[in-house]
């Protein structure tokens, strides 16, 4: 896919270098890309999720409360304190 995108741009006249780079890529890897696997993206995605990920259950319930009522029209740095004073946590 972005091999295409790269392609086509430089069909149209742009410079490799400045089509990789507008997609955040060196012209090296798109090289690479291209002789190792065919045209395809081999970047790898992170491998581990961080530890203090929300879960499931704790993401819904900051959205829930801050779509209620007493909250929705306030920002996250003015809910924060107004739960805090009444002794509510919602994430670890």
């Amino acid at each position: 896919m972005i091999i295409d995108l790269i392609d086509k741009a430089v069909e149209s006249g742009a410079r490799l270098k400045k089509a990789a780079a507008t997609m955040g890529l060196s012209a090296r890897t798109i090289i690479r890309w291209r002789h190792q696997s065919g045209g395809q993206d081999q970047r790898k995605g992170p491998s581990t999720a961080p530890s203090n990920k929300l879960s499931e259950q704790e993401r819904q319930k900051i959205i829930d409360i801050s779509n209620s009522a007493p909250f929705r029209d306030l920002s996250p740095k003015q809910i924060v304190p107004k739960l805090a004073d009444q002794g509510v946590y919602l994430a670890r």
